[in-house]
């Protein structure tokens, strides 16, 4: 049996990503999306014969829509992040958040047909890739990658959290921080801390959702920067580990990209030791790819203390480079995963708009997303069958 939905709202640039991924997905399969961003041509499909399963889409659609009362069909609204204030279902109908991951939108939009999905082992919670960015030097562009990760991923429907563990989070150089009155990352590890006792055997955890934004430009969510820097000093490798341990134990996530410091941090090793899938991002300059090979020679050794697996999990990607697929290390030591453009016009001065939005680095992100996480998560990304 297959739900057929009628999506009716202003942009039309909404409707592509979301209609891409439902073809692309398990849903695809399920159901059969007609959408419309032109209110006359949505009435007059909504005045024939054929009704369909369920209606959703902006208020000014519905409203029109139930003026012709025609409200036998199950319908919600699509409620933006402005009138999020106004909770519960309507008169006969219901709120469905407008802007989130697109498995959970569809799911929302999809429970309210008869028709009930069953959940794959692909999109289960247990599914949570942890995949850590790092770097033997700085400079590298580490940061930049892991944004425009976050938001390739978070475009294909997928549910993404970004977490900086910088000591001085520089994604603020690059994004624009929204307003936020949640408490964020640095009263989670207080409270994670101060638990104790009171944390064990599943009561009084700490509920993850009330210490995350949502980052609507990168299309997932993350914590505030930590504004005390000495909060960050003091994180320690086993507090970094029950972090990231209670994120990936939230369920509400398919990726976690963690973007760490130095590499001889205790964040940064407890990353090493937890995340599924490491990318190493380097220069193609002597120094970075010396420092490189010397840090992942020191960590294939037995008297390392790093888990044997480190290497088979570890990806290698050369960032800023100007001979495109051609270039290769001067090592035979390393090898690469992918390779990612140099962009002359992130040397102006108000760089950071730009380095979300080249289609070139665009281009060789979606490549490296699509080789990193298929394999990881078989099925969610492409949306084949496993």
């Amino acid at each position: 049996m297959t739900a057929r939905i009628v999506l009716a709202v202003r942009e039309s640039e909404y409707i592509e990503p979301l209609l891409h991924y439902l073809h692309h997905s398990e849903y695809g399969e399920i159901m059969r999306i007609t959408a419309f961003s032109r209110l006359d041509a949505f009435m007059e499909f909504m005045t024939g014969d054929e009704l369909p399963d369920a209606v959703a889409g902006d208020p000014s659609f519905i409203e029109a829509w139930l003026v012709e009362g025609r409200s036998t069909v199950p319908w919600a609204v699509l409620t933006e992040a402005g009138e999020l204030s106004e909770r519960g279902d309507l008169a006969g109908g219901r709120r469905i958040a407008k802007y989130q991951a697109l498995p959970s939108l569809l799911e929302a939009i999809l429970q309210l047909s008869d028709l009930k999905r069953i959940r794959t082992a692909a999109l289960s919670k247990e599914a949570t890739l942890l995949l850590g960015v790092v770097s033997a030097s700085g400079g590298s562009g580490k940061t930049t990658v892991a944004l425009n990760m976050a938001k390739q991923l978070g475009a294909t429907g997928l549910s993404v959290f970004y977490l900086n563990l910088e000591s001085v989070d520089s994604s603020g150089f690059i994004l624009r921080m929204p307003g936020s009155n949640v408490p964020g990352m640095e009263r989670l590890l207080y409270e994670l801390k101060a638990g104790g006792a009171e944390h064990k055997g599943g009561r009084g955890k700490p509920k993850w959702g009330d210490y995350v934004f949502r980052h609507d430009s990168l299309r997932c969510d993350a914590f505030r920067p930590v504004e005390n820097f000495k909060e960050m000093l003091q994180m320690s490798q086993q507090d970094t580990l029950e972090l990231l341990e209670g994120l990936a134990g939230a369920g509400s996530y398919d990726v976690i990209i963690v973007d760490t410091g130095s590499i001889e941090e205790e964040r940064a090793q407890a990353v090493l030791h937890r995340c599924g899938v490491l990318l190493w991002v380097l220069k193609n300059e002597q120094v970075s790819i010396r420092k490189t090979e010397r840090w992942i020679e020191y960590m294939a050794s037995p008297h390392s203390g790093m888990p044997p697996e480190l290497m088979n999990k570890s990806r290698l990607v050369l960032n800023n480079c100007t001979g495109a697929e051609n270039e290769r290390l001067p090592s035979s030591a390393l090898k690469l995963d992918a390779v990612l453009p140099y962009i002359p016009s992130w040397g102006l001065q108000h760089y950071g708009e730009l380095c979300l939005n080249s289609p070139q680095f665009i281009d060789g992100i979606q490549e490296l997303c699509r080789g990193i996480v298929e394999p990881a998560l078989p099925g969610v990304f492409t949306g084949s069958s496993v």
